[in-house]
């Protein structure tokens, strides 16, 4: 099962205003995820905001970030259910291809000109091993 659909059957199952909590998470963001803009989400059905969340972090962390929601919500039976899910659908998808579960990689340099802004990967609820993050700012002339 495609992840997009495994996220939208759970966010099926919640009713009208859980719906609606969830996507004020989602525009709220956290320390575990960057919030996506109220004016994408504000009037998105299931399917769109499905769409919006696996286009901004990514089909693991799309899951991640709903089961944590979840929780917040009071629903860890949906949250337990949507990881066993997700675990259950990579391991059957993993021995078929080992690559089609991956998530893209991140490149390995990133750079931006001055003034601009660079969003790093997030490492959430997986071994990444070793990272090195290096901040050159330019000389200010002091």
């Amino acid at each position: 099962m495609q992840v997009s659909q495994l996220l939208f059957d759970f966010l099926e199952d919640q009713g009208d205003e859980d719906f609606k909590t969830f996507k004020w998470n989602l525009m709220n963001g956290s320390d575990s995820w960057e919030a996506i803009p109220k004016s994408r989400l504000e009037k998105a059905p299931r399917t769109e905001t499905v769409s919006q969340m696996i286009q901004r972090y990514g089909e693991e962390s799309a899951v991640n970030i709903t089961a944590k929601i979840l929780r917040t919500m009071g629903n860890k039976n949906d949250a337990v259910k949507l990881e066993k899910a997700y675990t259950g659908a990579g391991a059957a998808t993993s021995s078929t291809s080992s690559s089609a579960s991956r998530p893209p990689a991140a490149p390995t340099t990133m750079s931006a000109q001055q003034g601009s802004v660079v969003f790093a990967p997030v490492f959430d609820g997986s071994t990444v091993g070793a990272v090195t993050v290096n901040i050159n700012t330019p000389n200010q002339g002091n």
